[in-house]
Protein backbone atom coordinates (compact mmCIF):
# COMPACT_ATOMS: atom_id res chain seq x y z
CA UNK A 1 0.00 0.00 0.00
CA UNK A 2 1.19 3.90 -0.68
CA UNK A 3 0.45 5.00 3.04
CA UNK A 4 1.70 3.05 5.56
CA UNK A 5 0.53 3.99 9.34
CA UNK A 6 2.44 5.28 11.84
CA UNK A 7 2.63 3.95 15.31
CA UNK A 8 -0.05 5.90 17.20
CA UNK A 9 1.24 7.87 21.06
CA UNK A 10 -1.73 6.17 22.64
CA UNK A 11 -0.60 2.82 22.34
CA UNK A 12 3.14 3.29 22.46
CA UNK A 13 4.39 0.34 25.05
CA UNK A 14 1.19 -1.98 23.73
CA UNK A 15 2.88 -4.57 21.78
CA UNK A 16 6.27 -6.21 22.03
CA UNK A 17 8.75 -8.99 19.96
CA UNK A 18 9.96 -11.46 22.76
CA UNK A 19 13.16 -11.63 23.82
CA UNK A 20 15.98 -13.29 21.77
CA UNK A 21 17.38 -16.72 23.64
CA UNK A 22 20.49 -16.72 25.32
CA UNK A 23 22.09 -19.97 24.63
CA UNK A 24 24.47 -20.27 27.66
CA UNK A 25 21.27 -19.52 29.85
CA UNK A 26 18.88 -22.31 28.25
CA UNK A 27 18.07 -25.47 29.79
CA UNK A 28 16.80 -28.42 29.38
CA UNK A 29 13.66 -29.61 31.76
CA UNK A 30 15.97 -32.31 33.52
CA UNK A 31 18.73 -29.31 33.78
CA UNK A 32 16.57 -27.32 35.23
CA UNK A 33 15.32 -29.45 37.90
CA UNK A 34 18.43 -30.69 38.92
CA UNK A 35 19.86 -26.63 39.58
CA UNK A 36 16.22 -26.20 41.04
CA UNK A 37 16.60 -28.99 43.32
CA UNK A 38 20.56 -27.81 44.09
CA UNK A 39 21.01 -25.97 47.79
CA UNK A 40 22.87 -22.59 48.62
CA UNK A 41 24.79 -21.76 51.59
CA UNK A 42 22.89 -18.46 51.91
CA UNK A 43 19.65 -20.73 51.90
CA UNK A 44 18.23 -19.12 49.10
CA UNK A 45 16.28 -21.52 46.76
CA UNK A 46 17.63 -21.32 42.85
CA UNK A 47 14.00 -20.56 41.78
CA UNK A 48 14.66 -16.91 42.64
CA UNK A 49 16.82 -17.18 39.37
CA UNK A 50 15.54 -19.62 37.02
CA UNK A 51 12.57 -19.05 34.85
CA UNK A 52 9.91 -20.42 32.42
CA UNK A 53 10.05 -19.70 28.39
CA UNK A 54 7.40 -19.69 25.95
CA UNK A 55 8.67 -19.93 22.21
CA UNK A 56 6.74 -20.87 18.77
CA UNK A 57 8.81 -24.05 17.22
CA UNK A 58 7.23 -25.55 13.80
CA UNK A 59 4.14 -23.63 14.74
CA UNK A 60 3.45 -25.39 17.94
CA UNK A 61 3.96 -23.40 21.47
CA UNK A 62 7.29 -24.95 22.81
CA UNK A 63 8.06 -24.67 27.04
CA UNK A 64 11.60 -24.53 28.01
CA UNK A 65 13.66 -22.82 30.95
CA UNK A 66 16.58 -20.66 31.06
CA UNK A 67 18.57 -18.92 34.03
CA UNK A 68 17.41 -15.33 34.22
CA UNK A 69 19.13 -13.52 37.22
CA UNK A 70 17.24 -10.38 38.33
CA UNK A 71 19.20 -6.97 36.91
CA UNK A 72 19.31 -5.61 40.04
CA UNK A 73 21.48 -7.96 41.59
CA UNK A 74 25.40 -7.06 42.49
CA UNK A 75 28.14 -9.72 41.12
CA UNK A 76 28.41 -10.73 45.36
CA UNK A 77 24.13 -11.47 45.17
CA UNK A 78 24.44 -13.14 42.11
CA UNK A 79 27.12 -15.58 43.32
CA UNK A 80 24.87 -16.46 45.98
CA UNK A 81 23.10 -18.74 43.44
CA UNK A 82 26.04 -21.12 43.24
CA UNK A 83 25.35 -23.75 40.58
CA UNK A 84 23.58 -21.44 38.26
CA UNK A 85 25.97 -18.73 38.54
CA UNK A 86 28.80 -21.48 38.00
CA UNK A 87 27.06 -22.84 34.70
CA UNK A 88 27.27 -19.05 33.43
CA UNK A 89 30.95 -18.66 34.43
CA UNK A 90 30.33 -15.63 36.54
CA UNK A 91 29.01 -13.70 32.88
CA UNK A 92 25.30 -13.91 34.59
CA UNK A 93 23.99 -10.52 32.77
CA UNK A 94 21.62 -11.42 30.01
CA UNK A 95 22.66 -9.53 27.17
CA UNK A 96 19.19 -9.90 25.48
CA UNK A 97 16.90 -8.77 28.52
CA UNK A 98 14.28 -6.70 27.04
CA UNK A 99 13.71 -4.23 30.35
CA UNK A 100 10.47 -2.36 28.32
CA UNK A 101 9.19 -5.62 27.85
CA UNK A 102 9.81 -6.76 31.20
CA UNK A 103 8.09 -3.98 33.02
CA UNK A 104 5.50 -4.23 31.22
CA UNK A 105 4.87 -7.64 32.13
CA UNK A 106 5.42 -7.61 35.54
CA UNK A 107 2.20 -5.64 36.30
CA UNK A 108 -0.20 -7.70 34.39
CA UNK A 109 -2.06 -10.93 35.96
CA UNK A 110 -1.44 -12.70 32.22
CA UNK A 111 -0.73 -11.44 28.73
CA UNK A 112 -1.39 -13.01 25.02
CA UNK A 113 0.99 -13.44 22.45
CA UNK A 114 0.91 -14.91 19.02
CA UNK A 115 3.72 -16.31 16.53
CA UNK A 116 5.62 -13.25 15.21
CA UNK A 117 5.35 -14.63 11.62
CA UNK A 118 1.90 -16.06 11.72
CA UNK A 119 -0.44 -15.22 8.43
CA UNK A 120 -3.54 -14.21 10.68
CA UNK A 121 -4.07 -13.43 14.11
CA UNK A 122 -3.37 -16.30 16.33
CA UNK A 123 -3.30 -15.35 19.82
CA UNK A 124 -2.89 -17.54 23.30
CA UNK A 125 -3.23 -16.54 26.30
CA UNK A 126 0.16 -16.93 28.51
CA UNK A 127 1.03 -17.16 31.78
CA UNK A 128 2.24 -13.82 33.61
CA UNK A 129 5.28 -16.03 35.18
CA UNK A 130 6.18 -16.58 31.48
CA UNK A 131 8.96 -15.23 29.45
CA UNK A 132 8.51 -14.92 25.76
CA UNK A 133 10.95 -15.74 23.11
CA UNK A 134 11.37 -13.66 19.87
CA UNK A 135 9.21 -15.82 18.11
CA UNK A 136 6.46 -14.42 19.45
CA UNK A 137 4.83 -10.69 18.91
CA UNK A 138 3.20 -9.88 22.80
CA UNK A 139 0.36 -7.43 23.95
CA UNK A 140 0.44 -6.44 27.17
CA UNK A 141 -2.72 -6.46 28.30
CA UNK A 142 -4.31 -9.18 30.41
CA UNK A 143 -8.19 -7.38 29.76
CA UNK A 144 -10.89 -9.72 27.33
CA UNK A 145 -11.51 -6.54 25.77
CA UNK A 146 -8.47 -5.76 23.93
CA UNK A 147 -8.25 -9.15 23.34
CA UNK A 148 -11.45 -9.26 21.58
CA UNK A 149 -10.73 -6.19 19.59
CA UNK A 150 -7.11 -8.03 18.63
CA UNK A 151 -9.21 -11.26 17.82
CA UNK A 152 -11.82 -9.21 15.68
CA UNK A 153 -12.48 -9.27 11.89
CA UNK A 154 -11.63 -5.64 11.68
CA UNK A 155 -7.82 -6.55 13.22
CA UNK A 156 -7.36 -9.64 11.02
CA UNK A 157 -8.26 -7.05 8.26
CA UNK A 158 -5.59 -4.52 9.00
CA UNK A 159 -3.09 -7.45 9.82
CA UNK A 160 -3.25 -8.50 6.62
CA UNK A 161 -3.24 -5.39 5.11
CA UNK A 162 0.14 -4.46 6.07
CA UNK A 163 1.68 -7.67 7.40
CA UNK A 164 4.00 -7.98 4.52
CA UNK A 165 5.21 -4.45 4.92
CA UNK A 166 5.33 -3.69 8.76
CA UNK A 167 6.51 -5.99 11.88
CA UNK A 168 4.35 -7.02 14.27
CA UNK A 169 4.21 -5.50 16.88
CA UNK A 170 4.29 -1.69 14.89
CA UNK A 171 1.06 -3.22 13.29
CA UNK A 172 -0.38 -3.70 16.40
CA UNK A 173 0.63 -0.15 18.02
CA UNK A 174 -0.25 1.70 14.50
CA UNK A 175 -4.31 0.11 15.36
CA UNK A 176 -6.59 2.81 16.10
CA UNK A 177 -8.57 1.21 18.91
CA UNK A 178 -12.32 2.21 19.37
CA UNK A 179 -10.89 4.47 22.04
CA UNK A 180 -7.47 4.20 23.87
CA UNK A 181 -7.09 0.94 25.65
CA UNK A 182 -5.20 2.59 28.49
CA UNK A 183 -8.31 4.72 29.29
CA UNK A 184 -9.53 4.42 33.07
CA UNK A 185 -13.30 2.92 33.40
CA UNK A 186 -14.08 5.93 34.95
CA UNK A 187 -13.23 8.07 32.17
CA UNK A 188 -15.44 6.30 29.64
CA UNK A 189 -18.76 7.37 28.04
CA UNK A 190 -21.73 5.48 29.87
CA UNK A 191 -21.88 4.13 26.05
CA UNK A 192 -18.64 3.23 25.91
CA UNK A 193 -18.80 1.46 29.29
CA UNK A 194 -21.46 -0.71 28.36
CA UNK A 195 -20.05 -1.91 24.76
CA UNK A 196 -16.91 -2.15 26.33
CA UNK A 197 -18.73 -4.90 28.48
CA UNK A 198 -21.15 -6.25 25.82
CA UNK A 199 -17.52 -6.90 24.05
CA UNK A 200 -16.19 -9.01 26.96
CA UNK A 201 -19.25 -10.84 27.23
CA UNK A 202 -19.42 -12.01 23.80
CA UNK A 203 -15.50 -12.64 23.72
CA UNK A 204 -15.68 -14.73 26.61
CA UNK A 205 -19.06 -16.46 24.87
CA UNK A 206 -16.84 -17.78 22.19
CA UNK A 207 -19.69 -15.18 19.94
CA UNK A 208 -16.91 -13.55 16.89
CA UNK A 209 -20.13 -12.27 15.11
CA UNK A 210 -21.56 -10.11 18.24
CA UNK A 211 -17.69 -9.16 18.61
CA UNK A 212 -17.23 -7.82 15.02
CA UNK A 213 -21.01 -6.44 15.60
CA UNK A 214 -20.35 -4.29 18.57
CA UNK A 215 -16.76 -3.32 17.48
CA UNK A 216 -18.86 -1.80 14.17
CA UNK A 217 -21.00 -0.10 16.57
CA UNK A 218 -17.76 0.89 18.61
CA UNK A 219 -16.69 2.69 15.35
CA UNK A 220 -20.02 4.03 13.88
CA UNK A 221 -19.61 1.89 10.99
CA UNK A 222 -22.18 -0.36 9.27
CA UNK A 223 -22.26 -4.15 10.18
CA UNK A 224 -20.61 -6.57 8.11
CA UNK A 225 -17.87 -4.59 6.32
CA UNK A 226 -15.94 -6.52 3.49
CA UNK A 227 -11.88 -6.82 4.78
CA UNK A 228 -10.82 -3.66 2.48
CA UNK A 229 -13.26 -1.18 3.47
CA UNK A 230 -11.94 -2.00 7.29
CA UNK A 231 -8.63 -1.76 6.38
CA UNK A 232 -9.78 2.16 4.49
CA UNK A 233 -11.77 2.98 7.45
CA UNK A 234 -9.47 2.22 9.50
CA UNK A 235 -6.61 3.65 7.48
CA UNK A 236 -8.32 7.17 7.82
CA UNK A 237 -9.05 6.71 11.60
CA UNK A 238 -5.16 6.19 11.98
CA UNK A 239 -3.95 9.51 9.87
CA UNK A 240 -6.96 11.06 11.84
CA UNK A 241 -5.17 10.43 15.27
Amino acid sequence: MAFLPNTLPENTGLAFRGETAWPPAQLTERQAQTLLSAPNRCGRPNHDVLRRRLAVVDAAPAESWQIDFPAHLTDQEAALYEKPFARLAGSWRNPYTQPDLRRALARLSRYFAMPADADTPDWLWVEDEMLPDASLVVVARDDDFTHGILSSTAFAAWYQGYRTALPPERLIESFPFPWPVATPLGQLTRAQQDLRSEVVRAVRGGNQEQVDALLATAYGWPAGLEADDFVARLLACSRGR
